[in-house]
């Protein structure tokens, strides 16, 4: 599995930008008889941006959260490693040298 592509990301919000930008410049148009399916497609396209940006907002919130995470797990592992194991296994070794 692989991460998000951020300038994938910014790549592909910026067409849906661009393509708003015409829907909403071709539905000004005098005359147009295409309006309600020209505002569905406005509408249509803004929605799947806000998604995507949502999608990719929670995205970043969760990268942040194991983040922490393993930061957190690193800490415990070292304590556990050089506090809690080398020092039993050093009192191991003296034990198993006397016999």
């Amino acid at each position: 599995m692989q991460g998000i592509n951020r300038s994938q990301h910014e790549h592909l919000k910026s067409l849906l930008i661009k393509l708003e930008e015409n829907l909403r410049m071709e539905q000004t148009c005098p005359g147009d008889e295409d309006d309600l399916q020209l505002l569905a497609e406005l509408e249509a396209t803004g929605s799947k941006r806000l998604q995507l940006q949502a999608l990719y907002i929670e995205y970043l919130k969760k990268l942040a959260d194991i983040e922490m995470h393993i930061a957190h797990y690193k800490t415990i592992y070292n304590d556990v490693s050089i506090n809690f194991v080398s020092s039993r296994i050093r009192k191991l070794n003296k034990i198993e040298r006397f016999k």
